[in-house]
């Protein structure tokens, strides 16, 4: 058989706890100064004349009424209805000793403390009563410290009342400020301010929901964060993809244009053409499927496809490659590839393809013509150094290498490598370092 546990909330058994405490503290307040009330009752000078006065006035206006109704003395309902209303006041008919009439009992019923003042009716004529049938003698006790009492107990209780209540309003301020604080930030969030953190200082339900809310804040502060980045990266990859495709077009339509020109001297000239406009034309559609997988697959990042490939073949390749493609479009080129001992590389072809690529868009932007550009590659201490040079047109071209510089670093630094780049007297030199693996 199982047993159902309930959870307490925390916010409903603070309150309960409140509830109850000020009730406690009100309690004990009321009867402390209920008790002091008494204590000052009891001990208070009393103006007795005044007293006596109201005796004899009294005892005048119950005789006009036994006289103006013919009351007998053994009709007790018409004198209890007359001592009805008499207010906190006691009254007492003795006829030849023997009391025919007490109220004591009826006023006890609303005053269960009694505070006495008696006044001796025995030296007043007064206190005759004259009935139809016989005389009575009437004795009169005003209970006046019973009705200072009696205020006494209203006003207290009124005041300890009030102060619970203003105790509990204290409390539910607190709870509906939070809430309203809570509203607020919510409103402020809304706003697009996901910066803005909810704080409170209690330990309940509303602290639990705080602290949910900035919770959801900050995952939403990171999801967008973690968007922008995304979205910034699809804006340099889309920036980097048609950097590096303007240089292989540019080529492809040199090429063509030669051989629209029929500037070749040879059928092997012309094939060489038609090759380079095929690898060209390979480059831009590995780009342009690199750029559409990027894409499809939700905006994932491009994972590099690493492989060992003989580094000497790779590197003559790619210089030579360079050195072809700048030399058909006029630029004066040299190549000193000073590597006589083989070795590998691990690295991605295509990205290393696209290094290459973009140092040749650069040249072909901003190389001189009238000055030889070279390209250099050792081997030192297992570090391919590849150093590049040529002489730029003008200094304020310098910054246009931006976009196509800094995505070369990042590929060569992903490939555990440095790229560097400086210019010295309108000399704009680049210097590559790959790590490589010998062999033996």
């Amino acid at each position: 058989m199982s047993v159902k546990q309930t959870k307490y909330s925390k916010l409903g058994l603070s309150l309960l706890i409140k509830v109850l405490a000020y009730g406690l503290a009100c309690l004990l307040i009321y009867f402390l100064l209920f008790n002091a009330a008494v204590y000052y009752i009891d001990n208070m000078h009393v103006d007795l004349d005044q007293y006596y006065e109201q005796i004899k006035s009294t005892t005048m206006d119950f005789q006009n009424y036994i006289t103006d109704n013919e009351i007998s003395i053994q009709d007790i309902d018409a004198i209890r209805a007359w001592d009805k209303g008499q207010k906190l006041m006691h009254i007492r008919l003795v006829e030849n000793n023997r009391v025919i009439y007490d109220s004591m009992d009826y006023i006890i019923r609303f005053t269960p403390k009694v505070s006495y003042i008696y006044y001796d009716l025995t030296k007043d004529i007064s206190n005759i009563i004259e009935f139809k049938d016989g005389q009575a003698t009437l004795y009169i006790t005003i209970l006046y410290k019973q009705r200072i009492e009696q205020r006494s107990l209203y006003a207290i209780g009124t005041f300890c009342v009030l102060l619970f209540c203003l105790a509990l309003f204290h409390e539910f301020k607190k709870l509906v400020r939070d809430i309203l604080e809570i509203k607020k930030g919510i409103q402020i969030l809304e706003s697009g301010n996901l910066a803005f953190e909810l704080k409170t200082n209690r330990k309940d339900e509303i602290a639990d929901l705080t602290d949910s809310i900035n919770r959801m804040r900050k995952e939403l502060d990171l999801q967008r964060k973690e968007e922008e980045i995304l979205r910034q990266k699809n804006n340099d990859l889309v920036t980097s993809i048609s950097h590096d495709i303007r240089t292989p077009l540019t080529t492809i339509n040199s090429y063509i244009d030669l051989i629209m020109e029929k500037k070749y001297s040879d059928q092997g000239e012309f094939n060489r053409y038609l090759g380079k406009i095929k690898e060209k034309s390979h480059l831009i559609n590995d780009l342009t499927d690199n750029l559409f997988t990027h894409f499809l697959n939700q905006n994932t990042e491009y994972k590099y496809r690493y492989e060992i490939v003989i580094g000497n073949d790779f590197i003559k390749y790619l210089l030579q490659s360079l050195g072809e493609d700048l030399r058909d479009k006029g630029y004066q080129v040299e190549i000193d590839y000073a590597i006589h001992s083989e070795f590998f590389l691990k690295v991605d072809i295509m990205q290393i393809e696209r290094v290459f690529n973009n140092l040749e868009g650069n040249l072909i932007k901003y190389a001189l013509k009238s000055m030889p550009i070279t390209y250099s590659a050792v081997l030192t201490d297992n570090v391919l150094k590849i150093t590049g040079k040529n002489y730029i047109q003008n200094q304020e071209h310098s910054d246009s290498h931006g976009v196509g510089i800094n995505n070369c670093q990042e590929i060569i630094k992903l490939h555990s490598g440095k790229m560097t780049t400086s210019i010295e007297d309108r000399c704009f030199i680049v210097t590559i370092s790959i790590p490589s693996y010998l062999v033996g």
